[in-house]
Formats: C-alpha cells, sequence, structure tokens
C-alpha cells in the first residue's frame, strides 16, 4: 500500500488498545481517523490522527484516494461509506480486524478478514513491521496532513459576534478540557463544531451518542457519568434541539445530588436540519427547523439548579469556571446564531 487509512473504533476502546496503538502509529505513520460518535483511544496531539470521519459536516479527501482502508474495531458503516466504491476507489483493499465475528460480516466483504482482539493483533503487526524494517508512510502523512489543514481553514477566521457561533462556543470550551475532564457530546449541529474544531486527538475521557447519532441522551448521561466517577469534572455539551428531549431531568440530577456542568448550545433550531435546507433551498426554504425562544437558565433556576445566561466567549468562560467549582447542577445557556461548520467557508 501507499496511501493506507487506519480507521479506529469502538472495538480498539473496549481492547485498552490504546499503547499498542501508539507504538503501531510511530513505527508506520499511517494517517489514523475515527469514525463520529465512537469512543476514542487517541490522546490529543497524537500527530498521526486526522479527526473524525463520517461528519455532516464532511472532511478531507482521505477515503476517496486512500489504496488501503484498515477498519480495527470499527463497523463499515455510513460513516467509512460501507466500504463501497464510491467513497473509495475502485480497487482499494479492505483489511477488517475484530474479535466478533459477526462484525467482519457486516458491510462490503474486505480482502482480509481478521478475527482477532485489536491490541493483540497491533502488537503482532507491529512486530512484523520491525522485523521487516519496512519504512514508514511519512510522505503519504504529509499530504494527508496537509489536505486536513486545508479543509480546516476555512474556521481560521470566524464570524465575529455577537450573536456567537458555535465555534465561538466549543473554543471557549477548548481549555477546560482537560485530561481528567469528562466530556459528553449530545449530537447536533454543536456535536460536528466540537469534533471538527476540539478533535486533535479522540481520547477516551469523550463519550458520545454512538453510531446511531441518537439526541438527547446527554442529561441522563452525565448523571451516569458522575455516579461512575464522582470526583472527576464532568462537561455537557448539548443544543436546544437535544435537550428538549428530556429537560426534566436537570430536576433528577439536583434531587439526587448528581452535580455537572451543562453547556447548552440555543441556536433556537434543529442546526444540522437548517444547514441542509438553506444548501438546498436558500433562506426562504426553511421548513419545520426552526425552534422558538426559550429561557433555559430560568428554567433550570425553576428546578433548583443554577442558571447562567453567557452571550460572549468571554462569558462562557467565566460561566464554566464558575460551574466547575460548584457543587451544584450548573447549566449555562449561550445563545448562538443558526450556522454549522459545514455553512462557514461556502
Amino acid at each position: 500500500a501507499e496511501r493506507p487509512l487506519l480507521a479506529v473504533g469502538n472495538g480498539a476502546f473496549h481492547a485498552q488498545a490504546g499503547p499498542a496503538l501508539a507504538r503501531f502509529l510511530s513505527l508506520t505513520d499511517i494517517p489514523v481517523v475515527t469514525p463520529i460518535w465512537e469512543r476514542g483511544i487517541i490522546p490529543r496531539g497524537t500527530p498521526q490522527f486526522l479527526g473524525v470521519i463520517g461528519a455532516a459536516s464532511g472532511g478531507p479527501r482521505l477515503l476517496s484516494d486512500t489504496d488501503l482502508l484498515i477498519t480495527l474495531g470499527a463497523r463499515l458503516d455510513y460513516r467509512l461509506g460501507y466500504g463501497q466504491s464510491p467513497p473509495l476507489p475502485d480497487g482499494a483493499r479492505i483489511i477488517r480486524v475484530d474479535i466478533a465475528p459477526e462484525e467482519l460480516a457486516l458491510g462490503a466483504k474486505p480482502d482480509l478478514a481478521l478475527l482477532g482482539d485489536p491490541a493483540s493483533v497491533l502488537e503482532g503487526w507491529s512486530e512484523g513491521w520491525t522485523q521487516r524494517g519496512a519504512r514508514p508512510h511519512t510522505a503519504w502523512l504529509r499530504e494527508a496532513k496537509g489536505r486536513d489543514m486545508r479543509f480546516r481553514a476555512r474556521w481560521s477566521a470566524p464570524i465575529p459576534p455577537p450573536p456567537m457561533t458555535g465555534h465561538h462556543l466549543v473554543e471557549a470550551l477548548r481549555p477546560f478540557l482537560t485530561d481528567d475532564t469528562l466530556f459528553l457530546v449530545d449530537g447536533g449541529n454543536i456535536g460536528q463544531w466540537a469534533h471538527m474544531c476540539l478533535a486533535d486527538g479522540y481520547p477516551e475521557t469523550w463519550l458520545t451518542c454512538g453510531a446511531s447519532g441518537v439526541v438527547g441522551w446527554g442529561l441522563g448521561g452525565a448523571m451516569g457519568a458522575r455516579i461512575a466517577h464522582p470526583d472527576r469534572p464532568i462537561i455537557l455539551l448539548t443544543g436546544d434541539g437535544s435537550i428538549g428531549f428530556t429537560l426534566g431531568e436537570v430536576e433528577s440530577a439536583v434531587r439526587q445530588g448528581l452535580p455537572y456542568v451543562i453547556l447548552l448550545a440555543d441556536d433556537q433550531a434543529w442546526g444540522i436540519v437548517v444547514s441542509g435546507q438553506k444548501e438546498c433551498y436558500g433562506d426562504d426554504g426553511l421548513l419545520a427547523s426552526c425552534l422558538g425562544p426559550v429561557r433555559y437558565d430560568l428554567l433550570a433556576e425553576a428546578m433548583g439548579a443554577v442558571g447562567i445566561r453567557a452571550e460572549s466567549p468571554e462569558e462562557v468562560a467565566s460561566a464554566l469556571q464558575r460551574g466547575l467549582a460548584s457543587d451544584k447542577v450548573v447549566l449555562i445557556h449561550a445563545p448562538i446564531r443558526p450556522i454549522g461548520p459545514a455553512d462557514q467557508g461556502r
């Protein structure tokens, strides 16, 4: 292979394959991606990591040029184009690794199916690579990283506030995502912003909605995270559409003494739907995708939580500091404009 691409998914997380993956990447320089909404094992700053794949906001040109797709505990589902051509080029080969035999049969038939523990397979590959004295794919990695940088250049100059965009919101959040912080992303348009702008790694501390893309799980998910980790910082990033499914669970968290911080991006819309409708029909073509104004901070106060309204990046940062220092459920209501990552730069 000259342009291999490694897709690492849930199976690698459950196999605790992080150390074995780090060694393999250091030897091979193969570009690595994670399908959006998976559990990750890739530390921030991993030089071979090129972000998520399969996001509604698109991505750099990788799948269409790879000559070998390797899936490590990752499904060949919609996020990887089902392993079909397109998006893969004709003649591209596929190697699949999974400990579950049924997973190897889903999607396109691979050229090589390896039934095995992802961590053990990576260790074997690293030993074989070393014994053969194989050369790393550094030139291809450099080309792939250049494509990734050009793809992300559209967000180098965000639209100035007010109001904020999701870009401003997630950048204000970035300094608070320490290695100890559990970060929950509850789907939707703001989830796309998080994955496009914050994913310089895909660590185990990120918890997301899973491959189905379900929204509304975040409030209950954060309660579960607090029970499992009573002393760690917990931040839930959610949108007004997502939180509408289970808003009453704020009271449940208050009543049960399960504090965490909710950062609520409120664009008064189903943001991903709005982006798609604008692309197809323009601003006048929106249909059943807009939501009304709601004072979520006051609703949180009514349920016994702390409600804070933040209308600038500086106010968001200050509110996050206050929330993480509190022993109460804190909801930060941040109004933003309805624009997605795919809209900026068009």
